[in-house]
């Protein structure tokens, strides 16, 4: 009977070494603390800019894109020169033709000509009134879209673009994928091979830091970038057009304004 009860205590006191040792294991685990991901500080310059894309903004790069990057307007005058210069070189060889056999008709001639004559007028106006046709173009845009505007903030390692209305939308570019860099006076134009990052040049747009801190970076990105400075004028004629936006927006603070004057004059009285 001895032996039995020593043997039941040895197991208990056995089983209760095993609970400590398994309750210790717990809180051990339990008290580990977890590893979180820390972020680094950026420390670098740091500016926080914005564009609407307005009639004004859409204008100047479309003007720039194509009268000056793709050279629109002098293909189209080109096409004109080299149709009249056929047109011509078609009537003169068939009438000197006609002048030596008298059997040879003008007829077609004059009709061929008339052709080339209509591509020709056709090619130097659009050439001449390029600038229209935009304006044209960018006007029907707006009539059935309204401006979009976004913050862009500018980093020396990176471009995050920030929609205003979807803030969590945001994205980012690494200054690694900017291919080219080209400037006229009223914007920065950062090409991602073919995509354009418009960065208007109003030190008015400016929402955090500096337009002088904005330029810094930028000077120090065109010494390792392919750059292209553009002095001539892009526009030429005055941009007159309003949008529908802003006028709600000057009706709405004049509302403001007029209910504020009336809360004063109630509270005087």
């Amino acid at each position: 009977m001895e032996n039995e009860n020593k043997e039941l205590l040895e197991q208990e006191e056995v089983q209760e070494e095993v609970e400590v040792q398994e309750e210790q294991t717990e809180l051990e685990v339990v008290e580990e603390p977890a590893e979180t991901e820390v972020e680094e500080e950026y420390v670098g310059k740091e500016v926080t800019t914005s564009i609407r894309y307005d009639y004004r903004t859409m204008k100047y790069f479309n003007m720039y894109n194509a009268a000056v990057r793709r050279k629109v307007p002098l293909i189209y005058l080109i096409f004109g020169i080299v149709t009249f210069g056929l047109g011509i070189y078609m009537f003169l060889n068939t009438y000197l033709k006609a002048q030596k056999d008298p059997e040879i008709s003008m007829t077609s001639t004059y009709f061929t000509v008339a052709i080339f004559a209509f591509f020709c007028f056709y090619f130097v106006k659009q050439a001449l009134t390029f600038e229209k046709f935009v304006d044209k173009q960018i006007t029907n845009h707006f009539n059935v879209h309204k401006v979009a505007k976004q913050n862009i903030r500018i980093r020396e390692d990176k471009i995050t673009l920030i929609p205003v209305n979807k803030p969590e939308e945001a994205f980012s570019y690494d200054w690694v994928q900017v291919t080219s860099i080209e400037e006229i006076d009223e914007f920065f134009f950062l090409y991602i091979g073919k995509s354009p990052l418009i960065i208007d040049k109003n030190p008015e747009m400016m929402v955090e830091g500096t337009y002088e801190q904005m330029l810094e970076i930028f000077e120090e990105k065109i010494e390792v970038k392919p750059y292209k400075r553009y002095n001539k004028k892009v526009v030429k004629t005055p941009i007159t057009y309003v949008h529908q936006d802003d006028l709600e927006e000057d009706e709405n603070s004049i509302e403001t304004e007029v209910i504020e004057e009336v809360n004063e004059e109630e509270t005087n009285d």
